[in-house]
């Protein structure tokens, strides 16, 4: 019987051992959301990122109107649908004549869900102009580059707390 015993023991042990503890998953799985935080964060930052370029080829797209329309008329435009810009996509923004851009750079109504970067006429007299890309929807988060400004002069700037030449 002592054979048994000692069998039976052994046996009790390793069939105490099969499985996870409640504890053991709970620690999994909160490993796995710090761990998913990090991924999401910076993810975020990414696409955020990715999505000045839309701010940056939508402004010298204007920037080159701009020129094309003063090399024909010895004079710049406040009006962006002198500039060859759809009439029903151009709208007032703080006074300014704008037009709303997605990620696939293309044209979007003002109140699209879509539209990433407002680009819009700051100024423009017969000598200079000033255009800016104004960040929309999620698009407003991306605190280091904020606001790009180009003016006529190719002097670029930026609103957010990033130097301009990381965000140009």
């Amino acid at each position: 019987m002592i054979v048994n015993a000692g069998y039976s023991s052994k046996f009790n042990a390793v069939k105490n051992k099969a499985g996870f503890t409640l504890i053991e998953l709970l620690l999994v799985v909160a490993i796995i959301g710090i761990l998913a935080s990090f991924a999401i964060s910076a993810y975020q930052g990414s696409i955020l990122k990715s999505r000045r370029s839309v701010a940056v080829s939508g402004l010298l797209d204007l920037a080159n109107r701009e020129e094309q329309f003063y090399l024909n008329n010895k004079v710049y435009t406040s009006d962006l649908t002198n500039l060859g810009y759809t009439a029903a996509l151009v709208f007032d923004l703080g006074g300014d004549s704008a037009v709303t851009l997605n990620e696939s750079q293309s044209l979007v109504g003002s109140t699209s869900t879509e539209s990433v970067y407002a680009i819009k006429i700051d100024s423009a007299s017969a000598s200079s102009f000033s255009i800016s890309a104004v960040p929309q929807l999620g698009q407003v988060a991306d605190a280091e580059c904020g606001t790009f400004t180009l003016t006529n002069t190719s002097a670029r700037t930026e609103s957010g707390t990033s130097n301009p030449s990381d965000c140009w």
